[in-house]
């Protein structure tokens, strides 16, 4: 270099006196000169300090970039080579340009992107000022806990006999809320297996696979051992079931680890890609411990539908908060929310609740509401009960209708009433002093009525009015039309009739033994006396009623004469009776439905036909119905008055027969005196 820059400076300097050309060597010192404009043909500068230098002169040759600190740099200027983006620190994309045109590879990593719309290759959403997502087709897709509830909630009873909803904890293991993991309680083994022996002390709820075979799944869990015995093994299973819950025998894949006789920290233990054999029905994760003592305890369980495990979350699936999300299509396996609501808010002025057409909450109900001009109507389903609900919408009181129809597992209710004022909330129960009629179907207590609406109407084969109905106090009302209402045995034979027809025509009939009480009357034209006492016809008000036979057959006529039961008794004037008897006209007849073969009869004959009587009959021998008409004659009378006139004729022989006697004496002095 320098042996050039000699040539160079005799090049320059041949004719030039004034010393504007100085030749400088390697043997040449400058201490501290000031060099101003000057053209340095090739040089190399070690160690010096240029006060401003031209890159415009800078024609060749490289600059180590690591050598120099730009403050500023025009990247307008940079027409080749390439920047290394791990080497860009931005803050704004607007920093590189006003637009990006197109990024069409690598990834955007930041805290946030503002956009109103977002286009891929495969479609495009929109976000509109109020955070709504508006796509045609939306999917939401999470990890979801396959563990039924894996955060071991909701457990009851005490330890150790603590019991988990969704946990099989066997005779071994138990429920744990002093071991927690990040907050999640834990299921523990406290006890021996014995020698050489696998125990199962904990499952998780089968999860159902719906079919989903060939694919992968994976578990993770945190483990913490309280001191172990060293000959002791604790695993970790994924297993498949079939149908009936068993275990598949080549369907599982476990993590196996020893137990340490130290207390030791919490280990995250993992099982990766088991893919669902083709039989596999349900899924589900165990707790192992294998050939000692020990206590250690499992908490924070996942299990996933992937390949690679993942970090624990609760099994509610990953969840989206949003104000709203719009589309027509949202796949996933589980939603979990709070309210869902279907359509929009029911546009109707009798909608001060703002319903909408369909409302499921977190506590399970499923409500739909509708209205229209005449009422409100609404279905609740929730666990265990239906409940359907009308209210009207107009009154003319303060009362407005209501019906309420409840299904509750072991009963039908329908109620029948009226809300105090307008009930378009449905907030007011149709019961109480609120009822006015109810319809309870149960199979434990059958059909109840109650109110003076309810009935049960039997129409027949015809809607025609003749049927019957049976009201709420169990009484048979005919319809209009009727004429039957029967009893009748399973071959068709008719046991009672009762006639239903508003004319009266058809008779009540029993075709079988009526047994009321002591008195049985049978198809055998017989009245029985069932405990043999005797059968008195009595009338209401107290007494003897009168009894209209025809011939009466009977083994003793017996007359009722107790002296207790009668007054004014008087010893009877027999002359006077025997008058009245010997007074009676005797008739012989028959009656005028006797036939030929019929006996002639005699009695007197109470003339019934003409005014001035023609058959003679005193009138107490007469006897008179209720209504005092003319009805027959009274023998119980007749016979007595005979009787009184068998005595009066008996005296009259008695004073024959002493007149004859005395006749008879006087006749035997006579003879006497003839004869002596």
């Amino acid at each position: 270099m320098a042996n050039q820059a000699s040539a160079d400076y005799t090049a320059l300097s041949a004719g030039v006196k004034d010393g504007s050309v100085v030749h400088i060597t390697t043997k040449t010192t400058i201490d501290s000169a000031v060099i101003g404009t000057a053209e340095i043909a090739d040089a190399a500068i070690t160690d010096a300090k240029i006060g401003n230098i031209s890159a415009n002169h800078i024609i060749t040759g490289s600059i180590d970039a690591s050598k120099v600190t730009v403050a500023k740099l025009d990247a307008g200027n940079i027409t080749t080579g390439t920047l290394s983006t791990d080497r860009l620190n931005v803050g704004k994309l607007s920093a590189l340009s006003a637009n990006l045109g197109d990024v069409t590879t690598g990834s955007l990593k930041g805290v946030d992107i503002v956009a109103n719309s977002f286009s891929t290759p495969n479609g495009s959403f929109t976000t509109d000022a109020n955070g709504n997502v508006v796509a045609s087709n939306l999917t939401i897709r999470g990890v979801t806990n396959l563990v039924y509830n894996a955060a071991l909630l909701g457990n009851s009873g005490t330890y150790p006999n603590t019991k988990v909803p969704g946990w099989n904890l066997f005779t071994k293991g138990y429920y744990s809320n002093a071991t927690l993991h990040d907050g999640v309680p834990s299921i523990g083994f406290n006890s021996s297996t014995g020698s050489g022996t696998w125990v199962t002390f904990a499952q998780s709820k089968l999860y159902p696979l719906n079919g989903l075979h060939g694919q992968p799944y994976s578990a993770s869990v945190w483990f913490v051992d309280d001191g172990s015995e060293a000959a002791m093994k604790y695993q970790f299973t994924l297993a498949f079931f079939d149908a009936n819950g068993n275990r598949l025998a080549s369907g599982y894949a476990g993590n196996t680890w020893n137990g340490n006789p130290t207390s030791q920290g919490w280990a995250y233990k993992t099982i990766n890609n088991i893919i669902s054999p083709s039989t596999a029905v349900y899924v589900a994760i165990q707790y192992w411990a294998y050939n000692g003592t020990g206590h250690a305890l499992f908490s924070s369980p996942m299990l996933t539908q992937t390949a690679q495990s993942t970090g624990y979350q609760p099994d509610t699936g990953n969840v989206v908060s949003a104000g709203e999300i719009d589309g027509s299509v949202i796949n996933g396996s589980t939603i979990n929310g709070t309210t869902f609501n279907a359509g929009d808010i029911i546009s109707s002025t009798y909608n001060t609740s703002r319903f909408y057409p369909t409302t499921i909450t977190p506590a399970g109900l499923v409500a739909t509401t509708g209205f229209n001009s005449m009422d409100g109507l609404r279905t609740e389903m929730s666990a265990g009960s239906f409940v359907t609900k009308y209210r009207a919408v107009h009154s003319s009181s303060n009362q407005y209708e209501a019906y309420d129809g409840v299904f509750s597992g072991d009963e039908l209710a329908l109620n029948s009433g009226f809300t105090n004022g307008i009930d378009m909330g449905f907030q007011q129960s149709v019961s109480g002093n609120q009822l006015t009629g109810q319809v309870v179907l149960s199979p434990l207590n059958g059909i109840h009525l109650w109110g003076s609406t309810q009935s049960i109407h039997f129409s027949g084969l015809q809607m025609n009015g003749t049927g019957i109905t049976m009201n709420s106090y169990g009484n048979i009302l005919a319809d209009q039309g009727s004429t039957w209402w029967r009893v009748v045995d399973f071959s068709g034979k008719e046991i009672a009739n009762f006639g239903t027809d508003v004319a009266g025509s058809n008779a009540i009939e029993f075709n079988r033994e009526l047994d009321i009480g002591n008195f049985h009357i049978n198809t055998g034209h017989t009245f029985t006396s069932w405990d043999k006492g005797a059968i008195h016809f009595a009338k209401g008000g107290g007494g003897a009623a009168d009894i209209y036979a025809g011939a009466v057959n009977y083994t003793s006529l017996v007359k009722s004469s107790l002296l207790s039961v009668k007054r004014d008794v008087q010893k009877a004037d027999t002359a006077y009776w025997a008058q009245l008897v010997n007074s009676i006209d005797l008739a012989t007849y028959q009656y005028k439905t006797d036939d030929n073969t019929s006996h002639l009869r005699l009695s007197s004959i109470v003339d019934d036909v003409n005014v001035t009587k023609q058959w003679q009959l005193p009138d107490v021998f007469i006897s008179r119905d209720e209504n005092g008409r003319l009805n027959g004659v009274d023998d119980s009378v007749l016979l007595n008055a005979t009787l009184a006139t068998v005595q009066e004729q008996q005296k009259q022989i008695d004073q024959l027969n002493g007149h004859n006697m005395e006749l008879e004496a006087r006749l035997n002095k006579l003879e006497a005196k003839l004869n002596g």
